[in-house]
């Protein structure tokens, strides 16, 4: 990514310029210092990374306009995580009575599957891999794995179904022909 010098000057200008209130204003919302730092850097990554080549007349307002965004995107990372906590949590308690109540043969069949799903996704290849990771166990949504993978939110799309048609195929084939 080559940054022409006056576009350079800019973001220092502004860094240099903002920078502190970015930090105070997520500090203010967060109650966390450490979160507003990080997320302090993300609104200036995302400004370096913007695709557009539209000027912007005000970059405070526009930096802030970035920062809102950002921390409603940490808030609902937070909230999906700690759903996923407690969906975790929940589901672990209710594997472990029912493996209680299952029988040897119905606890190795599982086991067998995971490890067949295992196999499957690590035969992906390594962006549909982490496509597919993102999406179906940290639970980012599909835009929020096109921004981090830099491509566009269809191509993610068809990662996602390549792999999910991958693995019921690997699935299918293994319970077919068994090893």
């Amino acid at each position: 990514m080559t940054i022409d010098k006056s576009f350079a000057h800019k973001i220092s200008g502004a860094y240099q310029s903002t920078y502190s209130q970015l930090v105070r204003f997520f500090r203010n919302r967060l109650g966390n210092s450490n979160d507003a730092d990080d997320l302090s850097q993300d609104v200036f990554t995302l400004w370096l990374h913007r695709k557009s080549d539209t000027p912007i007349k005000e970059s405070r307002a526009y930096l802030f306009k970035i920062a809102n965004n950002v921390l409603i995107d940490h808030w609902r990372r937070n909230q999906r995580k700690n759903c996923n906590e407690i969906d975790v949590e929940e589901s672990q308690l209710e594997s472990q009575a029912s493996i209680a109540q299952s029988d040897p043969s119905e606890i190795l069949e599982q086991q067998q599957r995971i490890q067949k799903l295992t196999e499957a996704i690590a035969l992906l290849p390594p962006r549909r891999r982490e496509a597919f990771v993102l999406y179906r166990f940290d639970g980012l949504s599909q835009s929020e794995i096109a921004e981090r993978m830099e491509i566009s939110v269809s191509m993610v799309e068809k990662h996602i179904a390549a792999a999910l048609v991958h693995c019921k195929n690997h699935l299918a084939n293994k319970s077919s022909n068994p090893s």
